[in-house]
């Protein structure tokens, strides 16, 4: 498995990879993703700014995160306790469905961190939708602490934001 920066070329797979992970997420209940979240100008301004990374295996994309330095608009309402003056801002990460409970979204957060801490970012910050139990177990897991939460505009089911220190 490695994980690489997206090209241009590659916005045609990253849209599909998104179609088949909101398809589950919303075949499990998770429908804070849909059509138009995350939508696809959204995506082609990210792998233009070359913000996206793909976990692939020979050739084949298995998942997808975004790691940027542009607070979302969301956050702006939140007041992160850590007082990190650079964050690094992790979204948009899935794994294909046939792949996951593979390692993928660990070795994409592990990805993040160790990217994070070359880019000299002194913290990591992600939001999960709270009914996503599994997303929030791995983010425990890696040893995020829960530090806030927020309502987005279209949502009544709050996302909860997670930070690690680095």
């Amino acid at each position: 498995m490695e994980i690489i920066q997206a090209k241009p070329s590659e916005l045609i797979e990253i849209l599909y990879l998104l179609k088949v992970c909101i398809l589950d997420m919303n075949k499990k209940g998770l429908k804070h993703w849909n059509s138009t979240n995350p939508d696809s100008e959204r995506m082609q301004q990210s792998l233009d700014s070359g913000f996206i990374y793909l976990a692939k295996d020979n050739g084949v994309c298995k998942g997808m995160v975004t790691l940027n330095d542009l607070e979302p608009d969301d956050y702006k309402q939140v007041d992160f306790p850590s007082g990190r003056k650079k964050p690094m801002y992790l979204q948009n990460m899935v794994v294909h469905p046939k792949w996951q409970g593979q390692g993928i979204a660990k070795q994409l957060i592990e990805f993040a961190q160790k990217l994070a801490r070359e880019k000299g970012f002194d913290s990591i910050r992600m939001d999960v939708f709270k009914p996503s139990e599994d997303a929030r177990q791995l983010c425990e897991k890696q040893s995020f602490k829960e530090v806030a939460s927020f309502l987005a505009a279209y949502q009544k089911i709050p996302y909860i934001c997670y930070e690690k220190q680095l």
